[in-house]
């Protein structure tokens, strides 16, 4: 597992653009992050945030853990946390989306609108990253078996993510109120 995250990421440090935190996260910082969102984080992802903290490359990223100081101050929407929260706040409590789900965090905002989830460990679909998108009002549209999968489709292009059946009848019965 951490040698594929290994290699996809040599991959990726060759992408124009490539940023990528220093040093990584540390772990009292990835502790927190469980402890504010009471979940338990899949290794992969775990991994990731030790060696690379988050990243971000011309066209794409994968947040994570962003130093709060100014050398990273432009990269203030690649962190998880605020992220997280940020889709909480858009879609939780309103009649018209489904709420993001409670056990895991956003890891990537999906451009077209939406935000790409991975499952903690507490989800019965521990590890598992959804696509949920906007215009399917927060339901999930697509997925991937595993955090090391969606990086490798956002790095090479592979493999193609799992179409996810969305209930086009909850969707019209939402346009038609």
């Amino acid at each position: 597992m951490s040698n594929e995250i290994t290699n996809i990421m040599a991959q990726a440090q060759q992408i124009e653009n490539f940023s990528c935190r220093k040093g990584g996260a540390p772990r009292g910082q990835i502790k927190g992050l469980e402890e504010k969102f009471k979940i338990t984080l899949p290794e992969p992802y775990r991994f990731f945030l030790e060696q690379y903290g988050f990243c971000f490359w011309f066209g794409d990223s994968v947040q994570g853990l962003v130093p709060l100081d100014e050398d990273y101050e432009d990269y203030e929407e690649d962190d998880v946390i605020g992220a997280t929260e940020y889709y909480h706040q858009t879609y939780d409590n309103k009649d018209e989306y489904q709420s993001v789900p409670d056990h895991g965090v956003v890891i990537n905002s999906y451009d077209g609108g939406g935000y790409y989830f991975l499952f903690s460990q507490e989800s019965d679909r521990a590890g598992e990253v959804g696509l949920f998108l906007t215009e399917t009002y927060g339901q999930e549209v697509s997925k991937f078996n595993t955090f090391t999968d969606f990086l490798s489709f956002l790095v090479t292009g592979t493999p193609d993510p799992e179409l996810v059946d969305v209930d086009y009848d909850e969707i019209m019965d939402i346009i038609e109120d």
